[in-house]
């Protein structure tokens, strides 16, 4: 399994430098939307019971340099006195007019009400205090694909956590439990311009 992932990796980092849809370099700015919904939820389609306070709206940012990438969002949702988001460093590839971004991140809250920061991944986001509580928050998996339209950019992600820490070292287990627990994915989409 290792050994795939190492081959396709090449294989895009590869690709991405040959047909680059962009230059070496890029900054885009834009919106961004997601949901606390996973996708085993929207799996049952019970569109009924969907509540528009699950949904979160704000903006986001990310940075290109050749095949790396650091993307970072910030979101509120509806009557929640909260700003949450994403923060990842990918790597990402341009193939044509497709980017193709895969990276780790930490996922961020922070209650205006108590005016506390919580740092750690969508379902396990711990209070940090201190600069050392960072190694003990665990990562999330941030997934996507964008189109690239121009100067515009259309695309969608996937977050999904993971068990897996600077502290813990779980590294191994890593890609085993994003084949058993993809369905716990939150998924989002984003519009962005590139201004450089």
């Amino acid at each position: 399994m290792k050994k795939l992932f190492i081959i396709l990796l090449i294989a895009l980092v590869a690709s991405g430098c040959v047909f680059a849809g962009r230059g070496i370099f890029d900054l885009t700015v834009g919106a961004a939307a997601g949901s606390t919904y996973s996708v085993n939820d929207f799996a049952d389609w019970d569109f009924e019971h969907l509540e528009f306070s699950q949904f979160q709206f704000g903006g986001d940012v990310e940075m290109r340099l050749a095949f790396l990438s650091v993307d970072g969002k910030a979101m509120f949702a509806p009557g929640i006195q909260a700003v949450s988001g994403l923060v990842t460093a990918n790597l990402a590839v341009d193939i044509f007019f497709v980017r193709v971004k895969a990276g780790l991140g930490y996922h961020y809250q922070y209650d205006f009400a108590n005016n506390r920061l919580s740092l750690g991944n969508v379902k396990n986001a711990k209070p940090v205090t201190e600069f050392k509580d960072l190694k003990d928050a665990n990562f999330d998996v941030n997934v996507g694909v964008d189109v690239l339209l121009g100067n515009f950019t259309l695309g969608v992600f996937a977050t999904l956590p993971t068990e897996t820490s600077v502290s813990n070292g779980n590294w191994d287990s890593l890609f085993s439990s994003l084949a058993e627990n993809w369905k716990a994915a939150q998924l989002g989409l984003t519009i962005g311009y590139a201004l450089l």
